[in-house]
């Protein structure tokens, strides 16, 4: 429906490392509607970075790696910048990174795993919302996509309080960003998926096994059990919600948050 919607727009997504993760699905996503795309990740994985860029160019799209912690701001203006000069213009944010330290026992949480979280799941994000800005207001607007979490809109029984504290920030500062920037063009809103079929979430199913002495194959069948439609979101269904708001076609959507859960309803 929306092929080549954002030909001639540059995309940068955040987080985009994993051979199987949601960050390439995302960038392969917005390549196929012809946005250039720039994959970002830290040093650290930069081979997973640069094997995902080189098969979204062997498609026939333009991509470009850049190396970025995104809660070091200096690193952030540098990265955002490379991309403005290699190809002009910034039109389209996913802020895809994010991490899920600590633990759903209060006292166990140490200020490591707050500061962690917050590190990337706020600061981090809105570091790169304030470097795209200027270079979107040039270009008369863009669409800022933030993805958060189910755990952003409700507590659910076993998250970790950091993250949940911190994607639940996540939404509010969005919100407020999609009201300072929409007299200027620039909209902003947040995906907040469910269970997605990655490989964090195979992780996620060995340690429930492992808590509840049960087999993997039954750890993942309990979890499945808990989504109405009973099955984990594949990267590329999460990665299609999110394009349809990076693309003109959701030109008057701005400040929502959209959940992709397949109709898990979170607790509270």
């Amino acid at each position: 429906m929306y092929m080549n919607s954002l030909e001639g727009k540059v995309a940068i997504v955040t987080g985009a490392t994993k051979a199987k993760g949601l960050g390439k699905a995302i960038a392969e996503k917005l390549a196929e509607q012809g946005a250039k795309v720039a994959l970002t990740g830290r040093a650290s994985s930069k081979e997973g970075v640069e094997a995902n860029v080189a098969e979204i160019k062997a498609s026939g799209a333009e991509a470009m790696s850049v190396l970025v912690d995104v809660s070091d701001p200096g690193e952030v203006d540098a990265a955002v910048k490379a991309v403005a000069d290699t190809w002009g213009r910034v039109d389209i944010l996913v802020n895809n990174a994010g991490v899920g330290f600590g633990s759903a026992v209060l006292n166990e949480n140490e200020d490591k795993d707050w500061n962690a979280n917050y590190g990337v799941n706020v600061k981090g994000t809105m570091e790169l919302c304030r470097g795209v800005i200027p270079y979107m207001e040039q270009s008369g607007g863009g669409s800022i996509v933030n993805v958060a979490s189910t755990a952003g809109i409700a507590a659910s029984v076993g998250m970790p309080y950091p993250y949940v504290a911190t994607k639940h920030a996540l939404v509010g500062a969005t919100k407020v960003l999609a009201l300072e920037f929409a007299s200027k063009g620039i909209r902003a809103n947040v995906v907040a998926p469910g269970a997605i079929n990655t490989d964090m979430l195979q992780t996620a199913y060995a340690a429930i096994a492992e808590a509840e002495g049960i087999s993997v194959e039954e750890a993942a069948a309990k979890e499945n059990a808990s989504i109405p439609i009973g099955r984990p979101a594949e990267p590329t269904e999460i990665a299609e919600a999110i394009a349809f708001l990076a693309s003109p076609a959701s030109s008057y959507i701005t400040g929502i948050v959209l959940p992709v859960a397949g109709g898990m309803a979170p607790g509270i």
